[in-house]
């Protein structure tokens, strides 16, 4: 696992990192849902703290977020009545019957464990700002590091000059190809173009590397006021002293 300050090692297995980030990214979901119910210290929290210090830029007002928990668990209620009377009238087997029914209820526990954990380490990490890199990061499941250097420009994506058929990537004259996306149910706020080479800038997804391109849109709170300090911080960027 990474500190959020270093890339992570290359696997020496091919699939090796897929397979162990698949299974930390259950640890942390499973982890920060029992935390959050038994009102114990959230690993979120731990986790933010270790991305080092600098100005932070909050994910806590996004609409999919803010509605994520009651809608999952009031279709959850929902869902899982229906589907277990129709198991109880369709299958006549009185054990496969059961083992229907036990495994629907996990997976309805898995999703409301899923949506808890999400929205509450959304809600705990945050994007950080400091004086040679711009770490940004969706909860535990992605992390980007990118240093000031290599930041060719940032805008503001304005989601309501979308026409008819069209979406932001239009906008922006992009296709989704181009573009590495840095959010979980929410629309992107914030587009940052690299300069061409981006030495330094790497990306992971549930703690393993993947291909970043050279334009990455994230989701922010307030992309405007983090749009200005991004801008603000550029020309005084310089390579840390050693």
């Amino acid at each position: 696992m990474t500190d959020g300050l270093s890339p992570p090692a290359l696997p020496r297995f091919l699939g090796a990192d897929w397979l162990l980030g698949a299974a930390q990214a259950q640890r942390w979901m499973w982890t920060e849902a029992f935390c959050k119910w038994t009102r114990r210290p959230l690993p979120s929290a731990r986790y933010a703290r270790r991305l080092g210090e600098g100005r932070r830029f909050a994910l806590q007002r996004g609409s999919w977020m803010s509605v994520l928990v009651p809608m999952v668990v009031f279709s959850q209620f929902v869902d899982v009545l229906l589907c277990q009377a129709a198991l109880q009238i369709a299958v006549t087997d009185v054990v496969q019957r059961w083992m229907l029914h036990a495994l629907l209820l996990f997976v309805s526990l898995w999703t409301v464990v899923w949506a808890v954990s999400l929205r509450s380490a959304t809600r705990h990490v945050d994007h950080v700002l400091d004086a040679y890199a711009l770490t940004l990061a969706v909860g535990f499941r992605q992390l980007c590091r990118i240093p000031l250097a290599a930041i060719a420009g940032v805008q503001v994506i304005d989601h309501r000059a979308v026409r008819g058929h069209a979406d932001w990537f239009d906008v922006h004259g992009l296709k989704p190809r181009d573009v590495t996306l840095l959010t979980s149910l929410d629309k992107p706020t914030l587009l940052i173009e690299l300069q061409a080479g981006a030495d330094g800038a790497w990306w992971t997804r549930n703690g393993a590397r993947r291909p970043l391109r050279r334009r990455i849109a994230v989701y922010v709170d307030q992309p405007a006021a983090m749009q200005a300090a991004i801008a603000a911080a550029l020309p005084a960027s310089s390579p840390p002293p050693p």
